[in-house]
Parts: C-alpha cells; structure tokens; sequence
C-alpha cells in the first residue's frame, strides 16, 4: 500500500468514527455507538463496501487519541518487501536468471524452476515472481536502467535522416515459384516529416529488392545523408556500402535486438498492420500489383494528407515542403544511373572466361589471361559488361553445351614471309665446337 491509500484509510476511518472523536462519551455510551457502527455498511474512496468489528472500532478510537490522525494510517506489515513462498536462495535464483536474460518473462522463470526441480507443479504462483522481479527493479522499464539512457529525437531537416526496414505480409501465389509465398514490404520513411519516400511489396528479402527500393525512393524524394537500416544481410550487404559511399550517404545500424532505435518506422508499420494488411479482401487481392496498388492509395491518399500529432498538426506533405531547399538531387538522372554501377577487377581464364557471384561470362578471347574489370549494374544482376579502355562490352554467361558446337577459328597466315635471319641455334653450336676460339680471341686451327 502506498502512501495516497494509506492516507485515503486514514480518512475512511477518522469519517467512520466521527462524534466518537468528537466529544467525550458518558459511562456505557462508548459501546452502544461501537455495537450501532459495527452493524453497518460503509463504502470506502474506491466504492467497495466494507463492515468493521466493534472491536476494531474501539482500537481505532484509542489509537487516534494517543496519536492523533497519522495513528490511523495502517502500519507496513513487518515482512514487507520479502517473499513468504520463495526461500532466499531461490529469490536469488530468480533474479540471476531475469538478470542473464531480461526477455525471460514470469511464466518462463517459474516454469524452467519447475523443469529443473526447484519448483513443485503449481508450487507458487506467477505473481510471486512477478512481485519478486519488480521489487528487484527488474520488470517494467525499470530494467531498462542498465542500458543506455533513451530520449526522444528526431533529424533537424528533411531528407538528414532516411529509416528503413522490412515487414511481412500476406501470402500470394508468386508466379516465378508457381506456389505461395510471403510477401515482404520494403519501405523508407523521412525521420523529420514521416514522409515515405518509397514502399514496394515484393517476394525474397534480398539486399537487390532493397536497392531497386532505394533507387525509386531517390528517384522521388532525392539523396538522403543518413540511413538508418535494420542489421539483416538485405541492409548491410557489399553494394549498399558502395553505394553509400558513391552519394556521400551515411549508413547506421542499430544495435542488434534495438527495434525501439527505429521506432517511427517500427509504429508507421504497426499502424500499415492494423489498418491495411490485416483487413485486406482476400478475393480481390491476389497479385503484387493489388497489394501495391491498395499500400500507394492508403500511403498517398490518407497517410501522407492526415495531420500528425508529432507534426504539431501539420500533415507530413506539409512539414517535407517547409524544408525542400534542403534536400539534395542527383546533378542529372544519368549521374543517378551511374551511381547505381559498380566496378570490381577479376582474372580472365585461359577458356575464355571470367567468374563474377557465382556464374560464367564470356570474355573477348583476346582478354584471356589477363586481369579485366568489370562493370555491373546494382539493380538487375544480368547487366554485367567488361571495360577495355573507354569501351564497355556486354558480356553473356557461359553457355558450355553449345560451346560444344561452335567453331574455332584458326589465325590467318601472314601475307608475307618474315625475312630470314640466318641464325639457327644448333648450327651456332656446332660451329662453335668444331672451331672453337682461343683465349686471345683466335680460332684455335691457326
């Protein structure tokens, strides 16, 4: 009990008592009053009816004329804050194993002492150890004490901050795979207006869906200077990072299990759920482009116009206006184009052949055996071309069966013989033999 309840007794009982504590009672008075009250039913400050014994009464008039109104307030049983059904050495238990992993809940903890044979089947309750962690600090927010302290923030201008992650959707029958799939939504959301910059619903959690996201969304809304992405492979893959460093963009991950870090794009997805994905009509969506169409209108025709409490009001298509001097394009969409290209060296093989992510290409045979580069487009993994000087050459991938039935062509002979020398390294030899040279220079036949 704390201290408002101990306060709101107190002024039940001193109200129940009333002209007890008033005035002075003659010889016998005491008890007929005491017996009348104790027949009665009163309601307390939280409305639930309650009857006291005369006897109870009585303490309650001695204790208030000794010790005045704070003598009513109930006294703190003499064992508060200690467990009466769990032993010391297993409240320590208990509280090692929150503290080893602060995921562990109430009914996981009383049940692996169950497992483990400290516990007895329905031993002790739920509560107890729900009593016992929060005493200890350690349930609620309070046992967040231990990590880095949390404040609310947000970017200073629109397009400074980009927040990014992925959410699971329906499942639709993807038509490459010809059987049902999970859905999963790829979406940017603007940390300072809540702008989406872009969202597309797809099949595969792929780093290449994301960049294909990342490339619309700066299509339309120019080039962020930080992204703060989840720490799946799909944001943290080797292109992303070149990509990043090619537009002068900053790439942050959170700490791994800090979903709260994202919160703003972690509550747009929540509110996509309970609105949107969760009451879709399944007969009237079965396609990619159903879902894309139903996200967009919801996205552009509600979310994007509808006053925002955190906006102070102001819509997020109202507050990305305010700020578009801020925000930075590409200096030409072919600048663009390019920034989504990457180059990387490899050995061309003998055959003719060079490996680049797990597949053959073929190279001009003149390059074989020597170091090539090549060219290859973030956003469609079949564009992968080699650079000889200012010429890119498309490449294909190896086709080894009908190699097979290709011809080899042979060299052409020279137009010309090549004038001849006279020289002939065995003749030399066996010139030298038979007349070999003296040491002054001589031939030894003088």
């Amino acid at each position: 009990m704390d201290d408002d309840r101990r306060t709101e007794e107190a002024l039940f009982r001193h109200a129940i008592l009333g002209e007890l504590l008033s005035r002075d009672l003659r010889r016998g008075e005491q008890r007929r009053l005491l017996t009348d009250l104790a027949s009665r039913t009163f309601e307390d400050a939280r409305g639930h009816p309650r009857r006291m014994a005369a006897k109870t009464l009585e303490e309650w008039r001695y204790r208030y004329r000794h010790g005045g109104f704070e003598a009513l307030t109930p006294t703190p049983r003499s064992d508060a804050g200690r467990s009466r059904v769990l032993a010391p050495a297993l409240q320590q238990l208990i509280v090692d194993l929150k503290r080893e992993d602060p995921g562990r809940s109430a009914v996981l903890i009383r049940r692996e002492l169950e497992l483990a044979g400290h516990l007895r089947a329905g031993q002790v309750g739920v509560s107890a150890v729900q009593r016992l962690l929060r005493r200890r600090g350690l349930s609620g927010p309070r046992v967040e004490l231990d990590r880095p302290a949390r404040y609310r923030w947000e970017a200073a201008c629109c397009g400074e901050l980009w927040q990014g992650d992925a959410l699971h959707g329906p499942v639709l029958v993807n038509p490459a795979a010809g059987r049902p799939q999970r859905v999963i939504l790829f979406g940017l959301l603007d940390d300072r207006s809540r702008v989406i910059p872009y969202l597309e619903a797809g099949f595969g959690e792929t780093a290449h869906r994301f960049l294909r996201v990342l490339d619309q969304a700066i299509a339309r809304r120019g080039i962020p200077r930080t992204l703060l992405l989840d720490n799946h492979a799909s944001f943290s893959g080797f292109d992303l990072r070149v990509l990043c460093a090619t537009l002068n963009i900053r790439l942050v991950h959170p700490r791994p299990g800090d979903g709260p870090s994202k919160g703003k794009i972690e509550r747009f997805w929540r509110t996509r759920r309970e609105q949107l994905l969760e009451r879709l009509d399944a007969p009237s969506v079965s396609t990619l482009d159903d879902l894309n169409l139903r996200l967009w209108s919801f996205v552009e025709g509600e979310y994007h116009t509808r006053p925002h409490a955190a906006l102070a009001g102001k819509t997020p298509l109202d507050v990305w206006d305010a700020d578009a001097e801020d925000l930075r394009w590409p200096s030409a969409p072919a600048a663009l184009e390019q920034a989504f290209h990457a180059t990387v060296d490899r050995l061309a093989r003998q055959d003719s052949t060079v490996l680049w992510r797990g597949v053959w290409y073929e190279v001009p045979p003149y390059l074989r055996g020597r170091t090539v580069r090549l060219r290859y487009s973030l956003l469609d993994a079949e564009r992968v071309s080699v650079l000889d000087g200012a010429v890119e050459i498309p490449l294909r991938r190896v086709n080894p069966t009908a190699n097979a039935q290709r011809s080899r062509p042979v060299a052409a002979a020279p137009a010309a013989a090549p004038a001849a020398t006279g020289l002939n390294a065995p003749n030399l030899v066996l010139d030298r033999f038979l007349h070999p040279t003296k040491p002054d220079g001589g031939s030894s036949d003088e």
